[in-house]
């Protein structure tokens, strides 16, 4: 018998390139709603993700002192909040103007896994909101049957690179650690899914790519999704010798089981 299997989803990244073309320019939205002179860019946002949660970007940001920020530590969090409340509402126009599509092979895998008993649930520093605002986009939309429930920002007190939200999915899904593959674009996502003793495979965004994923059980480039579309791993076990490279629930498997018997060296960062 087949002992069951889960995948747990980031969102942020993974499932869609929300960061720089979404959350990034929601915040620039809320920014200049509210007349302050700061645009980030996709360098300075990418150095940003490197503080995870939404609000506590804002915070670290307001703690660097920029021009128009309240100096006591109280207002700093105060305008963090309104900030990230207006922010929020932009991110959710943007969602729902239909620019954020699936990353490739995302609908495909998600499907098959639900076809095949697979647990899904989705893993996040995001909060409810936003997760729900682009999963009420299709073709997400169709796909809310695929997941058994959702672990987000509100749900936890310490968020990624923290294992908590990890821990919180394994104690409500049932399975254990070494049943889940994790699924995951930045390095920090990387340390809570092998913090919470699960494997990860890691797909790259185009605000992380160039982070360093020590510890990853593989890295592609993306999850694979039609013969336009092949996987390339960066890192880790071959896709092996498929019609199609795609990332499989049996590749996945053998990520579970460690026995992939080829391996791609990781490549230098350019």
């Amino acid at each position: 018998m087949t002992h069951p299997c889960g995948l747990f989803w980031d969102v942020d990244g993974t499932m869609a390139e929300t960061e720089g073309d979404g959350h990034r320019q929601a915040f620039n939205a809320a920014f200049a709603e509210r007349g302050l002179p700061w645009r980030w860019s996709m360098e300075r946002y990418g150095h940003l993700l490197q503080i995870t949660g939404g609000e506590e970007r804002l915070r670290h940001w307001l703690a660097t002192a920029p021009p128009g920020v309240p100096g006591d530590q109280a207002g700093q969090w105060a305008m963090a909040a309104e900030l990230q409340e207006r922010k929020q509402v932009h991110y959710g126009r943007i969602v729902s103007a239909g620019g954020l599509a699936p990353r490739p092979g995302v609908v495909r895998l998600m499907q098959t896994a639900a076809a095949a008993g697979w647990q899904q649930w989705i893993v996040t520093t995001s909060r409810r909101r936003a997760v729900g605002a682009l999963l009420r986009t299709q073709p997400f939309q169709s796909l809310a049957y695929v997941f058994q429930g959702w672990v987000c920002g509100e749900d936890v007190t310490r968020k990624k690179p923290d294992p908590q939200a990890y821990a919180m999915a394994l104690r409500q899904s049932g399975l254990a650690a070494c049943q889940v593959v994790a699924l995951e674009d930045s390095h920090h996502g990387l340390a809570a899914a092998c913090r919470a003793g699960l494997r990860c495979l890691v797909t790259p965004s185009s605000v992380t790519r160039n982070q360093v994923f020590t510890g990853a059980a593989a890295v592609v480039d993306h999850l694979g999704d039609g013969p336009r579309q092949p996987a390339t791993v960066l890192a880790g076990p071959s896709l092996g010798f498929q019609p199609q490279p795609h990332v499989t629930l049996p590749y996945l498997r053998g990520l579970l089981q460690g026995v992939h018997p080829l391996s791609v060296p990781p490549r230098p960062r350019p």
